[in-house]
């Protein structure tokens, strides 16, 4: 049964739809704006939006920038009650068509019945790498504070001199906005430490998306430019913390890592029990796998 999520605030709206595209034989899944409408079509993989291009914290174009960043290529029909708004047709790659408030029950079953056919749907996969270290760090699944550093190679090399000599840290690198995304999610990072002009999504958007899909992990910005500004402004939203200038870093060896343990809130007994943790093995706990003892022979073949 083909799958389609309804996204508009306006619940007169929601339930018409719902009534109509059920008349049809579809699944229909509601969303009340464009926050819960990312999240529900990140875990139902709708076949069809309907999206409401006015709608609080989210609007519809906005909700299509976003998926559009993230390659999720949903075949979508606006809706609206402005007619000026049929110009939007084709402005993101998988937004259909437009549909009038005031046409929804003679337009819309039409309209649906010829996106959710349409032999042009596709999708597109996301690729991202990590390199062999971060395989075996996440194998390794240790007690290790996990930083995602999202900035271009030598500020990449910077913090990993800054912050390697504590053993403490797991660092993972990218450079690229969009990227950033998809391994901070994977990844789980404990803190994101990124700069803010990045190709494809810059570090206040990633922040934003982060946000929005319900992963407010801390970041900290280091930046070349002072925009004291643009960071404030950001700064509202949960999980950004403030930021540090590449110059004062190098400046001062030190200026990092005290901000990356105050954030992640790692004392200096708490750091030094973790140095000590990695290093320390109980010989005397893995004594009984040794190659003669009835475990190893019970796995033989």
């Amino acid at each position: 049964m083909k799958r389609i999520l309804i996204v508009d605030d306006d619940e007169s709206t929601r339930l018409l739809l719902d009534k109509l595209l059920k008349k049809q034989g579809y699944e229909t899944i509601l969303a009340k704006n464009g926050i819960e409408g990312i999240r529900l079509a990140l875990s139902h993989h709708p076949d069809l939006l309907t999206v409401d291009l006015v709608m609080p914290y989210l609007n519809g174009l906005n909700m299509m920038k976003i998926l559009t960043m993230m390659q999720l290529e949903i075949p979508a029909i606006f809706v609206t009650i402005k007619e000026e708004a049929r110009k939007l047709k084709g402005a993101f790659p998988y937004v259909k068509d437009v549909c009038l408030k005031s046409e929804l029950r003679e337009t819309l079953p039409k309209l649906v019945e010829e996106t959710i056919n349409s032999p042009d749907r596709g999708y597109n996969d996301i690729a991202y790498t990590l390199k062999e270290k971060e395989i075996f760090d996440l194998l390794g699944k240790s007690d290790r504070k996990k930083i995602l550093v999202v900035s271009d190679d030598e500020t990449f090399d910077l913090t990993t001199v800054l912050l390697g000599e504590a053993e403490i840290y797991e660092l993972y690198h990218t450079k690229d906005g969009q990227e950033a995304l998809f391994k901070a999610v994977m990844i789980q990072p404990d803190l994101i430490v990124s700069d803010i002009e990045l190709p494809n999504i810059n570090g206040i958007s990633l922040a934003k998306i982060l946000f929005i899909l319900g992963h407010p992990f801390p970041i900290i910005y280091l930046t070349e430019k002072a925009d004291v500004e643009t960071i404030q402004k950001a700064s509202t939203l949960e999980g950004i913390q403030g930021y540090l200038l590449k110059n004062e870093v190098q400046s001062n060896n030190t200026l990092l890592q005290d901000r990356v343990e105050e954030i992640l809130d790692i004392s200096e007994d708490g750091k030094k029990a973790l140095q000590a943790s990695y290093k320390a093995a109980d010989i005397d706990k893995i004594g009984e796998f040794e190659s003669g003892s009835s475990i190893w022979a019970s796995l033989s073949p």
